[in-house]
């Protein structure tokens, strides 16, 4: 095992990975007291080489490892790896080239939704892996012998796993079924924190347009702060405060230290109160013209929960028959909204999707289709 701490070993390093058809890549880092993510290792096998890359070393130029994520030619395995992606995007700006989550690929494959790394080790190679170092603190050096292993596992057992999902993946033909579900993995869209949009991550519990404004201003003040002092968005504001304040709308101090939100001790900071207070104010201030346009929420007719439950026997024979996790197929909302609407905007009448599942939902709902049960499984059949 390689323990790189200086950039010529890195560089000497990268120069062999150059050839390699697909390395599997994993990161360790620690997020829990900061807003960015901190980078504590990097780990990479390419079936000989078994590297692992200390980020911590403040000399260490990390470019030639970079150049690696975005040459084309190299296949990057990683699993459940939109964290990984989001730390390097941080870093350089890029989104990786040519990534392979094995996570989305077994989804893909009917390995069930959002599969976790140890189950797939266990089920594909029949091992398992020691757990003991699972909860270790990254940022703490030096690291024992103990630690390093169990972070290195985490890419020898991806790079053995590849060649079996990426074999099922073609013999079942979902090349093009798993490139459009890593389309959204890879997109700058998915990394870029806009402080105009972090009001979208809230819930909208009031259509009053003072209220709705003081949302946006103040979830847009909390993301600038947060991402300048580098901490969770909780340490700033929380959300329960921000909905509090949106609803009794803050004059002043006096006003803003009633909540209850800010009776709890350490909840709000001192010196945060007059900008708490300024955002408050804006956001009253602004005009409807300023405002995004709300869609308020649906209620859907009596009766569409059963039919969805009885959706839902479909998906599940289909996910069955397919081998493809059902919430790739469809989620809840999908089917609240295709038994609402044969044209509806949902991404289960698009593409494979359509084709395996939608055109027969649309089927049964419309009656030229029935379910019915024969030798204990669920069948289709003509009405």
């Amino acid at each position: 095992m390689h323990y790189v701490k200086d950039t010529k070993k890195l560089n000497n390093l990268c120069e062999k990975f150059n050839s390699a058809q697909y390395l599997a890549i994993d990161t360790e880092f620690i997020r829990e007291k900061t807003y960015w993510p901190q980078l504590c290792l990097i780990q990479i096998y390419d079936g000989k080489e078994e590297v692992i890359i200390d980020p911590l070393e403040k000399e260490l130029d990390l470019s030639s490892f970079f150049k690696i994520l975005n040459n084309k030619k190299i296949i990057k395995v990683i699993h459940a790896g939109r964290q990984d992606i989001e730390i390097f995007y941080n870093l350089t700006k890029k989104i990786p080239q040519n990534i392979f989550d094995t996570q989305i690929a077994a989804m893909v494959c009917g390995f069930g939704d959002s599969i976790g790394y140890e189950s797939l080790v266990s089920q594909l190679l029949r091992k398992k892996i020691d757990k003991t170092s699972r909860f270790t603190n990254w940022l703490n050096r030096p690291l024992s012998k103990k630690q390093l292993n169990y972070a290195i596992s985490d890419v020898t057992h991806l790079f053995n796993i590849y060649p079996i999902i990426h074999e099922k993946i073609m013999q079942n033909k979902r090349v093009n079924w798993l490139k459009e579900e890593m389309e959204i993995l890879t997109s700058k869209k998915t990394y870029e924190l806009n402080p105009e949009n972090s009001w979208k991550r809230l819930k909208i519990r009031s259509s009053n347009k003072k209220s709705l404004g003081i949302l946006i201003e103040l979830s847009k003040w909390r993301e600038l702060k947060a991402q300048k002092k580098n901490l969770p968005r909780g340490n700033i504001i929380r959300d329960d405060a921000i909905y509090e304040i949106c609803s009794a709308q803050p004059k002043n101090q006096e006003d803003l230290c009633k909540l209850r939100s800010f009776n709890r001790k350490g909840s709000l900071k001192k010196e945060y109160i007059d900008e708490i207070l300024d955002s408050t104010k804006k956001g009253i201030s602004l005009k409807i013209s300023e405002l995004p346009n709300i869609d308020p929420p649906k209620r859907f007719p009596s009766g569409v929960s059963s039919k969805v439950s009885i959706l839902k026997i479909l998906l599940d024979s289909i996910s069955e028959e397919y081998g493809v996790a059902q919430k790739l197929i469809a989620n809840k909302n999908d089917l609240q909204e295709l038994i609402l609407n044969d044209k509806a905007n949902i991404r289960t009448l698009k593409g494979w999707r359509f084709e395996i599942f939608g055109k027969k939902a649309l089927d049964f709902k419309n009656g030229k289709i029935a379910l019915k049960m024969k030798d204990n499984k669920v069948i289709l059949d003509k009405c």
